[in-house]
């Protein structure tokens, strides 16, 4: 089979001939300590030189490795930089409408304070979102899947509009106005949804062959909403997009989902990731679940792959395969992304254990 051919088969819930590796996110620093300080390489040279089935984030294209955050982060005059993007890229989500901060330590960003946090505050909406009908980034990102797809999966990353919410308003804003002003939270979903279903419009026709919707919505104890919160702030708005997807999807939130996966499921995804080790056990989502989506991830981020040992990322990467990958509907992967703080030899230990323990 072609790397392609595999990731598809499992997002179909079936066996390829060996577990296919894929990766929601490699930063871009990690990405270039991988390929020995180079910065001209291409995707598929990162994929193959691990030896991973896919591709779907952005690249340092011959330049300095930048934070994935900033690049998602347009600001108040960047809708340029959406339109016409000078550096690989397969990202289709909008910016945060929120002040960003930098640690000084690290150089990477994060969300300081949201902005939309009252009615007045919707007007950033005009400010912030770039136009998702302008055909600038379309183009752009066409050449690329064009010059760089060979014969790997290639995934576009979308918001279903929920951590745009979250992030956008604050948690804490958030949580005030469900009670407070309903109808403010259910207008700041209603708009990031509506954007990202004119964006998922435009990828339905472009040669992707799934898309990967990243809406973190728990911690590791639970969601940030329940049952009956998702069922009237998140579910009407999350269908807008999911209803507009003509591929296979991924959806992605790190934390503890079993509480609302019932509700989840409804959307329709082909595939649930990370499945974070310290927030769910993957064999009991692989029972309960393993018919109606494929699971992906679950290798851990927490202490496994930044601070363990190459026997253990070994050993873990063992008991996954053995465990989860049997009977296929299982693509390996970190249980959320490969960052800048994981150890490089435990990638390539990773790597290897795959290679040694995958095929079927």
């Amino acid at each position: 089979m072609t790397p392609r051919e595999r990731v598809l088969t499992a997002l179909k819930r079936g066996q390829p001939d060996q577990v296919p590796w894929i990766e929601n996110d490699i930063e871009e620093d990690i990405q270039v300590r991988l390929m020995g300080g180079r910065t001209d390489f291409t995707p598929g040279e990162l994929c193959r030189a691990l030896g991973m089935d896919g591709f779907g984030y952005h690249f340092p294209s011959g330049q300095r490795a930048s934070d994935g955050q900033s690049i998602q982060t347009t600001g108040t005059t960047g809708k340029e930089a959406w339109y016409r993007p000078n550096r690989i890229t397969f990202d289709f989500v909008p910016p945060w409408i929120a002040e960003m901060g930098t640690d000084t330590s690290t150089g990477r960003t994060y969300v300081k304070r949201g902005l939309l946090t009252d009615r007045d505050s919707l007007a950033l909406f005009d400010r912030f979102l770039p136009d998702p009908d302008n055909p600038g980034r379309y183009e752009k990102v066409a050449e690329w899947l064009e010059k760089y797809r060979e014969d790997f999966a290639v995934f576009a990353r979308i918001r279903l509009g929920s951590a745009s919410t979250f992030e956008s308003m604050g948690l804490d804003v958030f949580s005030i106005m469900m009670y407070e002003d309903p109808d403010l939270v259910k207008e700041v979903h209603r708009r990031f949804a509506e954007w990202s279903a004119r964006v998922v419009q435009h990828l339905n026709k472009m040669d992707f062959d799934f898309i990967w919707a990243n809406d973190d919505h728990a911690d590791t104890k639970a969601p940030w909403i329940n049952m009956e919160m998702w069922e009237e702030f998140f579910k009407p708005y999350q269908m807008m997009v999911a209803n507009e997807i003509r591929k296979p999807w991924v959806f992605h939130s790190d934390g503890n989902l079993f509480p609302i996966l019932d509700g989840l499921v409804q959307l329709g995804m082909s595939g649930v990731h990370p499945v974070q080790p310290s927030a769910m056990d993957i064999n009991q989502l692989k029972a309960k679940y393993g018919d109606r989506v494929c699971i992906v991830g679950n290798i851990d981020l927490d202490y496994t792959l930044p601070r363990g040992t190459e026997a253990e990322v070994e050993a873990e990467v063992k008991d996954r395969i053995e465990k989860v990958g049997k009977g296929g509907g299982y693509m390996i992967s970190s249980a959320n992304s490969i960052t800048d703080y994981c150890k490089v030899e435990n990638v390539w230990a990773m790597s290897r254990a795959i290679k040694k323990y995958g095929k079927y």
